[in-house]
């Protein structure tokens, strides 16, 4: 494997939607989910382009293997009644292909996601992760993360995981 190269673009870049668009359709196997798009068949993604802070695709051999993004949530709805605090980012869409797995390319995004973190102000990180993503809950655990109330879209959700971490 050569020496992976960090291409840092934008929400909408066909690349990173390729990967994001694999990303969902795994998470949709995973958790059974029948439909996954939108009732004109474009796909639903529940975060707002504006609040994409950077997206990152990681590559390797030529080819576009891993990607992440950071989403800035301070002050957003948290889907219980309150709001983010003030300088929370959101971990979204980290995803690494098959056949690339296993080679620290995950943590190579997330170190990536930090550091823009950082250099953006934040000073906690939160993400959803679910019970039928271990190793991703590992992951994140690994890289210091803990369990945190639920928030968003699955806060209700038994199959949702929560995680954060302070900066």
């Amino acid at each position: 494997m050569e020496h992976p190269l960090v291409e840092w673009v934008d929400w909408n870049e066909p690349t990173f939607t390729a990967l994001r668009d694999e990303q969902q359709a795994e998470i949709a196997v995973r958790y059974s989910v029948v439909e996954s798009s939108s009732s004109d068949g474009a796909p639903t993604w529940p975060v707002a382009p504006e609040s994409i802070v950077g997206a990152v695709v990681i590559w390797v051999d030529g080819r576009a293997v891993a990607c992440g993004a950071l989403r800035d949530v301070s002050g957003t709805d948290d889907g219980r009644g309150g709001r983010h605090p003030a300088a929370t980012g959101e971990i979204k869409r980290l995803y690494v292909i098959p056949g690339y797995r296993r080679r620290g390319l995950s943590r190579l995004v997330m170190a990536e996601l930090e550091e823009c973190s950082r250099s953006a102000g934040f000073r906690r990180l939160v993400l959803e992760s679910g019970t039928q993503q271990p190793e991703a809950i590992g992951l994140y655990t690994a890289l210091g993360y803990t369990q945190i109330e639920p928030y968003g879209e699955y806060a209700a959700s038994p199959n949702a995981r929560h995680l954060g971490k302070v900066l």
